[in-house]
């Protein structure tokens, strides 16, 4: 009996192989060799449906992010996620996005006829998500995912409120759906109802027919949705307002959702790279592949257009990484020692940087209670002020009497970081003037780029500090009292905290250790001998 079961099992098998290596060609047989064999049928002659291979190449290449549709896909392999983008988290957004557009409609009406009473204004909001590009990473854009959970690229959302304060969502796709596919659809990325895109305008065209309410959307001449928009208001004869100022300020301010994947995005980057400082790698590939990694483990993406490192000519590592957690960034800059210490002028550039960084803060702190520095924008200035005069202490500027333009240009010419001060949070840095012309306000995250760069041809700075580079970047979170927590404090920033963590130094600590106690034994077998002489 047994060894009639042995037979069969592998006549069985030799069947499924011989099945098997008929219809998978000899490149991609591990794939098909693991599905089960189906011959085709009748219908599938019909319907002509593609090959395994092809099917892995077309969903990998044109859905973001692999397969997933959304961001709370993409976060089912973290046991424990931080997630952000839930329904009533997105409720939250677009009503303090649709508030925000009713209070600048307010206050403009109010400064145009300021004794008449307040009216009840409607909005139509449209948002265009981002286009895919081949071979470049697809990512969808800030301000359409802070208020929809899609990652399908072409895709656009109308946002409506009526007078009566009702809302709705609709969203548009490249695609083609019908009704079962829009209605999975529909609860998948949390919104009413899920349309081709190709009925965008007659959509358009009925909203602002019955309502007649103030239409909301950011022209870009390149997006097909933009110019659908723009038809619709030369047809409707209803003017065209630009949300993204209104919309940038909004998501300055963080909720505690929001705050949870910060501090999880910043934690994250900030525990890799310290132990990318602790590893001995002597190349930069090494370094970025093992930020990448650390990343990964944590469950979080690399920026991988944001992370660049290298070894300037005085033996100072250099890196700028971050990372995505949910969408949210976090990201940091260090510098450290090749050779496991900080030179003598290394030590007192990047002390600089250090001093900078605690005033900087202080001055936060203080933009609560009317003190010098109240916008980024201010606080920008205030850095190269500060700047300026750790240069004249260092004797790389002259110490004389200039006026406050004058310093700030003579410093700017120091500062290699092209955006000091930058909001944090979904996406890239918002760094746009007027974003950064509006006060602090608490639940703010901001990122610092602080570096001074001594150029190799600096005549007037001594020859020890030219061609020096230190830089520090960490991100800080603005707390309701105007203090500052420092979200990546987890990646060492001290000269000495850095350098016990660095492997030269532990060899170097170990190897002097091992030498003590050679020479005490050396002493103690002298006195020995000494003793048994006498």
């Amino acid at each position: 009996m047994l060894r009639f079961l042995r037979n069969f099992k592998y006549y069985a098998w030799q069947e499924v192989r011989r099945g098997c290596s008929v219809v998978a060609p000899p490149d991609r047989s591990d794939v098909l060799l693991v599905l089960p064999t189906v011959w085709p049928s009748e219908l599938t002659k019909r319907i002509r449906p593609l090959s395994v291979p092809d099917l892995i190449e077309k969903f990998s290449c044109d859905a973001p992010g692999g397969q997933f549709a959304t961001m709370s896909e993409y976060l089912r392999s973290d046991p424990r996620p931080d997630g952000v983008l839930l329904p009533d988290e997105i409720d939250l957004h677009r009503k303090m996005s649709l508030d925000d557009l009713n209070s600048y409609m307010h206050a403009k009406d109010a400064f145009k006829e300021p004794h008449r009473k307040n009216r009840i204004f409607s909005h139509v909001l449209v948002v265009a998500g981002a286009d895919s590009a081949r071979s470049y990473p697809f990512r969808q854009r800030p301000d359409f995912l802070y208020l929809c959970d899609c990652l399908r690229p072409g895709a656009a959302l109308v946002l409506t409120r009526s007078r009566k304060r009702n809302t709705g969502a609709l969203l548009f796709l490249s695609q083609d759906v019908d009704s079962q596919l829009s209605t999975i659809f529909s609860h998948m990325h949390y919104v009413d109802d899920v349309l081709p895109l190709a009925m965008l305008k007659k959509s358009l065209l009925w909203l602002l027919r019955d309502h007649s309410p103030e239409l909301w959307h950011f022209y870009d001449p390149s997006s097909p949705v933009s110019c659908i928009v723009q038809e619709v208001a030369n047809e409707a004869k209803i003017p065209m307002g630009n949300p993204r100022y209104i919309l940038q300020y909004t998501r300055t301010v963080k909720t505690s959702r929001e705050l949870r994947a910060l501090r999880r995005a910043n934690a994250t980057a900030a525990d890799s790279m310290a132990e990318v400082i602790a590893q001995h790698h002597q190349i930069p590939q090494e370094l970025a592949a093992s930020f990448d990694y650390k990343c990964r483990l944590r469950h979080a993406r690399p920026d991988v257009t944001k992370t660049s490192c290298g070894l300037d000519g005085n033996g100072l590592w250099q890196m700028d990484a971050g990372c995505q957690y949910g969408g949210y960034e976090g990201g940091l800059a260090r510098c450290w020692p090749s050779s496991g210490r900080f030179t003598p002028p290394q030590k007192m550039i990047y002390g600089a940087l250090l001093d900078m960084r605690r005033d900087l803060c202080s001055l936060i702190q203080y933009a609560g209670c009317e003190g010098a520095v109240r916008t980024p924008l201010e606080l920008h200035a205030a850095y190269l002020i500060l700047l300026a005069r750790h240069l004249r202490e260092l004797r790389v500027l002259p110490k004389g009497v200039s006026s406050a333009a004058e310093t700030v240009e003579l410093a700017r010419k120091y500062n290699c970081s092209p955006v000091v001060v930058s909001h944090v949070g979904l996406g890239k840095r918002d760094t746009s003037r007027r974003l950064l012309d509006y006060p602090f306000a608490p639940g703010n995250v901001m990122s610092l780029r602080l570096s001074i760069s001594i150029p190799d041809d600096c005549c007037q700075a001594y020859p020890e500090f030219r061609g020096i580079l230190c830089q520090l970047g960490d991100t800080l979170h603005v707390r309701d009292d105007y203090s500052v927590d420092l979200l990546t404090a987890a990646c060492p920033s001290e000269p000495q905290d850095i350098e016990v963590c660095l492997p030269a130094s532990r060899t170097r600590s170990h190897r002097l250790r091992n030498d003590g106690d050679q020479s005490g034994s050396c002493d103690t077998r002298q006195l020995q001998s000494h003793g048994d002489g006498d």
